[in-house]
């Protein structure tokens, strides 16, 4: 259990105060104070990246073309609305009208080192968007079935759960052997200081085999890499090794558009989708022969590393340490971790700090109530890498909606908390042997982060 100390609330307050405190709809979104003239100019073009609206090739524009043929949004900026995060489709809404929200596929039964084997038709991702001439996927419907979690105290708490019904296939039925996955785009929170911690410093707390028997068995997902064995970062999965592959794998696989790591101008197309494997693109011999080059691919880099954390708030309010201390007693932190510790960086902003992002960065079995369909590498379907918490209490402000968790289904913070199972369920239980005032106090406190 950590223990709040008054060291560790005044680290905090420097960190937390030293840059303006931003409650606005651009608190993801703003530079570190401290850049170079240069790093700011960059910051600001690829911010200009991040909102561009890509059509399909051909077009009288090649620095925007290449989009599709199949997609899953049109620009970064609509997946995440001011680099917030996304929200899950309601009843009445088709999956292609939410661009945050998109399937993953992958074998019930196989997996790599290196890549999630997909749907053979369909690929890894379902795209419910085409370009001119191409068939769509297909598109989907959510319903949600409810139920009733209730407490000690008879206070009672609705949570819900998304089925998925696919109104068409355009391709054809899915193979027996593929599994889905519900997503919602994650915030861009702090991705330039987790892209700089050291591996290292991330196995520091693995324990796979749970060698403490305190229960938290907090695992590392590995991808093999030219031969080269690397860590996981970031995704839901803790499947990708860096914040640039991150980048590119969501212009090539939601955008269809070629990039320096995933050069296929098809994006996702698979051998059985040939009008899509044959339809234009826009690589283009001045922009390296792809339709995002490795100029505009290190400016958006740029612009997602620089946009510094929102402060930490009320850090002064006399119930902040104790509603601190109930997050230690739950034990939240063994997997929020509050603080880690940037390596080098070719960012001077980001190299050698400490940060308070509330995660390990590992993967953690959440029970069966959340397992996807599919391993993802080394993950297994109920294993999920621990979502930061910074920043969380601005979610709504920052994007206009909420949707907790890897699929959304949590409409509040307290509607994630009671998902939780697996080496979270002792702090779920602990939750809710809580007091309605005790409840309260640590939302307060999550929602300060």
């Amino acid at each position: 259990m950590m223990i709040l100390s008054r060291y560790y609330v005044a680290v905090l307050t420097v960190f937390s105060v030293s840059v303006l405190a931003d409650s606005s709809s651009d608190a993801y979104r703003q530079p570190f104070s401290t850049l170079s003239a240069e790093e700011k100019q960059s910051f600001y073009l690829g911010e200009s990246v991040f909102e561009r609206f890509w059509v399909p090739s051909p077009s009288s524009t090649t620095a925007s073309d290449g989009l599709g043929p199949l997609f899953n949004a049109r620009s970064c900026h609509s997946c995440h609305i001011n680099s917030g995060r996304g929200h899950a489709p309601t009843s009445d809404q088709l999956g292609s009208e939410v661009p945050s929200f998109f399937i993953r596929l992958g074998s019930k039964t196989q997996s790599s080192n290196n890549a999630v084997i997909g749907d053979y038709i369909y690929g890894r991702q379902f795209h419910p968007l085409s370009s001119t001439n191409i068939k769509p996927e297909g598109d989907y419907r959510i319903t949600w079935q409810e139920r009733t979690e209730t407490f000690p105290d008879g206070y009672e708490v609705q949570l819900r759960h998304p089925n998925l019904h696919f109104t068409s296939l355009n391709y054809g039925p899915m193979s027996e052997e593929t599994g889905v996955s519900l997503r919602v785009s994650p915030p861009l929170v702090g991705m330039g200081l987790l892209d700089a911690v050291d591996p290292h410093t991330i196995l520091e707390f693995a324990d796979p085999d749970d060698d403490n028997n305190d229960g938290i068995s907090g695992k590392a997902n590995w991808l093999e890499i030219n031969g080269k064995k690397q860590l996981g970062k970031f995704g839901h999965k803790a499947s990708v090794t860096s914040l640039t592959a991150q980048n590119q794998s969501a212009f090539n696989g939601d955008l269809g558009l070629s990039t320096p790591l995933f050069t296929a101008p098809s994006g996702d197309c698979t051998a059985e989708q040939l009008d899509c494997l044959n339809a234009p693109n826009g690589n283009s011999q001045h922009i390296d022969n792809l339709e995002v080059g490795v100029e505009q691919s290190r400016l958006l880099d740029t612009y997602v590393a620089l946009s510094r954390p929102p402060a930490m708030r009320n850090l002064n309010e006399p119930w902040f340490r104790p509603a601190k201390k109930i997050f230690d007693d739950l034990n939240c932190g063994s997997c929020h971790r509050p603080k880690l510790t940037t390596g080098s960086s070719e960012f001077a902003a980001l190299a050698h700090r400490d940060f308070y992002p509330f995660t390990d960065m590992l993967l953690h079995d959440m029970g069966p109530d959340l397992a996807n369909e599919f391993p993802v590498l080394n993950a297994a379907p109920q294993e999920w890498r621990t979502a930061p918490l910074w920043g969380i209490g601005l979610s709504e402000k920052v994007s206009g909606r909420t949707g907790f968790l890897h699929d959304g289904r949590a409409r509040t913070i307290e509607e994630a908390i009671l998902w939780h199972g697996g080496e979270a369920q002792a702090s779920k239980t602990a939750y809710k042997q809580l007091d309605a005032k005790q409840r309260e106090l640590f939302i307060r406190f999550l929602e300060s982060l």
